[in-house]
């Protein structure tokens, strides 16, 4: 089964909803969402990234494409994200909040080849770093991916215990665009006293995937 429609179009471009709900979630400028494109980790040489999909694979974003381990788009097996249900399409809006947070990163360092490179290699020293230093979380600890948390974070607090039931994700299940940045309008404040609040002293935020 394909991405969840709501979020995600046939084309692997985030829909208008998924935009709004995102740039106000992450503070990622829509620009950048807009040029951001949802890919299976098959369609690319390297089948990256290699996440377990019994421990619910993840994703990896590189310049303005965001890689998902194949088990995001299953409809059955080991970890399964794409069976089209209300919990599925939460998992996914939550992992695209975080990842969201890795499209300014990859901005900085250049769209081409060579810029890639360095961002890559940015994270590859930081996670060695931790590794090397028996630091905890090494790959959730590192300062670019609790920079890129940022939108995960709001998300969770945001939504509370019963997310799946939250108004503003049964707008998002109903795809319904209006109801959803009716409701964000709303709680404005609310965004603001989060973001302003981030990042706090914490563990890293539980993922439902790694990236």
């Amino acid at each position: 089964m394909p991405a969840p429609p709501e979020l995600i179009d046939a084309e692997g471009r985030l829909t208008p909803l998924a935009i709004d709900v995102l740039a106000a979630i992450t503070g990622v400028s829509p620009r950048l969402l807009a040029e951001a494109r949802i890919r299976p980790a098959a369609a690319n040489w390297l089948r990256a990234p290699w996440y377990l999909h019994r421990r619910g694979g993840g994703a990896l974003t590189v310049g303005r494409t965001i890689w998902f381990t194949g088990n995001w788009f299953a409809a059955g097996g080991p970890g399964a994200r794409g069976d089209g249900s209300p919990l599925s399409t939460w998992r996914w809006l939550r992992h695209l909040a975080h990842e969201a947070g890795h499209l300014p990163q990859a901005e900085r360092h250049g769209p081409r080849l060579p810029g890639k490179a360095r961002y890559v290699a940015r994270f590859t020293l930081q996670y060695a770093s931790r590794a090397v230093r028996f630091r905890r979380d090494v790959h959730d600890g590192t300062p670019l991916e609790i920079e890129a948390d940022r939108g995960r974070w709001v998300l969770d607090r945001l939504t509370g215990a019963a997310p799946v039931t939250h108004p503003l994700m049964a707008a998002v299940l109903r795809g319904d665009h209006a109801a959803a940045v009716a409701w964000l309008h709303a709680h404005q404040a609310d965004l603001r006293a989060l973001h302003a609040a981030y990042p706090p002293q914490r563990q890293p935020a539980r993922s439902s995937g790694r990236s």
